[in-house]
C-alpha cells in the first residue's frame, strides 16, 4: 500500500500520518507527567509553594517561552 493510497482510504491511518508528531509528544507528555508526580517544595522570597514537580517544571517552561518571546520580540 503506498502513502497515496493511505492518505486516501483509512481516515484513522491518514489521521496518524499527518499528527504523528503531536501524538509523540502528547504520548511523551503522559509519561513525563506520570514519572513526576511526587510533591515538592519551591521557596521563592517569602512565599513558599507546593506543587507535583511535573506542574512546577511546566509553570517554569511557561515563563521561559514568555521570556524568550519578549526577548525575540526586543530585537526586532
Amino acid at each position: 500500500m503506498s502513502a497515496d493510497e493511505t492518505r486516501r482510504g483509512n481516515p484513522v491511518a491518514r489521521f496518524a500520518l499527518n499528527y504523528w508528531a503531536p501524538i509523540v509528544l502528547v504520548a511523551l507528555s503522559a509519561v513525563f507527567i506520570g514519572q513526576n508526580r511526587d510533591r515538592q517544595q519551591v521557596h521563592f522570597l517569602w512565599a513558599t509553594v507546593e506543587s507535583p514537580m511535573w506542574l512546577l517544571l511546566a509553570a517554569m517552561l511557561v515563563v521561559g517561552v514568555v521570556v524568550g518571546l519578549l526577548l525575540r520580540r526586543r530585537r526586532r
